[in-house]
């Protein structure tokens, strides 16, 4: 509570402030992980071309006679060239697939373990934020905008808690200033009666002397008077047991015939 007063945000705007500054790195993961995937693709596209072009074109021309070859404009050794290049680019395009979905897993999880390993997963459980990275990037995205969108939800939530806390407290502090106050002054009453007893003993002993015999006395009386009336109380139960009938049975006293 103190905290919040000095940074002049309560825990809820504090937590949707952090989680907004988190969820702005997870989202630009999950971006880079979109863009990786696009240009996956487009690798693809680029050796599937190449590939067509070497099936379709390039290959059965290598089984041309002379007259075709030169039909179509291209020496042998030409053909052979046009293969080998056509072939390299391919596996260029396959390489730069393969590089660009690895670099596409990889931001992918760690856009995901961004918010997991965070101190805020426990806020997200109905989105499966503690569990393990979903296997594809789409999911991801809609997840972190599904936590983004809970954030207002999520800052009442914690700012109403903590307000009921602190009305708890402010409770148990009143209960507990009211009972020190009482015990403050039973205990300084207490000890004012004793300074007053030396203060009158030292000034007149003899008025001290008289009061103190006086409340001996009268605890004395006291205790008389209390073990009095528990004898009659005693002496009033014995006699009260001593007459009481005895009880008979249920069908009476038995008769003669």
């Amino acid at each position: 509570m103190a905290q919040e007063k000095a940074s002049g945000q309560t825990r809820g705007q504090a937590f949707v402030a952090s989680a907004e500054t988190l969820l702005d790195q997870a989202e630009a993961k999950a971006q880079e992980a979109a863009q990786q995937l696009a240009r996956a693709a487009n690798a693809r596209k680029e050796a599937d071309e190449r590939e067509r072009r070497l099936r379709d074109d390039l290959e059965p021309k290598k089984d041309l006679g002379r007259l075709a070859r030169l039909r179509e404009g291209a020496t042998k050794k030409q053909i052979a060239a046009d293969i080998t290049e056509v072939t390299a680019e391919r596996a260029a395009w396959r390489m730069a697939e393969s590089e660009a979905r690895s670099a596409a897993n990889t931001a992918r999880a760690q856009a995901w373990e961004t918010i997991r390993t965070s101190q805020f997963a426990g806020q997200f459980r109905d989105v499966d934020a503690q569990k393990p990275a979903p296997d594809d990037v789409a999911t991801v995205t809609e997840r972190l905008a599904k936590m983004r969108e809970q954030l207002p939800d999520i800052e009442i939530r914690l700012d109403r808690r903590d307000a009921q806390t602190l009305t708890r407290l402010q409770g148990e502090v009143t209960q507990y200033t009211d009972a020190g106050a009482k015990s403050r002054k039973t205990v300084a009453a207490g000890q004012a009666e004793q300074a007053l007893r030396k203060t009158i003993a030292a000034k007149y002993p003899e008025l001290h002397d008289k009061e103190t015999r006086a409340r001996r006395s009268y605890a004395a009386e006291q205790q008389r008077a209390a073990a009095e009336r528990a004898r009659t109380a005693a002496e009033q139960s014995a006699a009260a047991y001593r007459h009481t009938p005895p009880s008979q049975g249920r069908g009476g006293p038995s008769m003669g015939r």
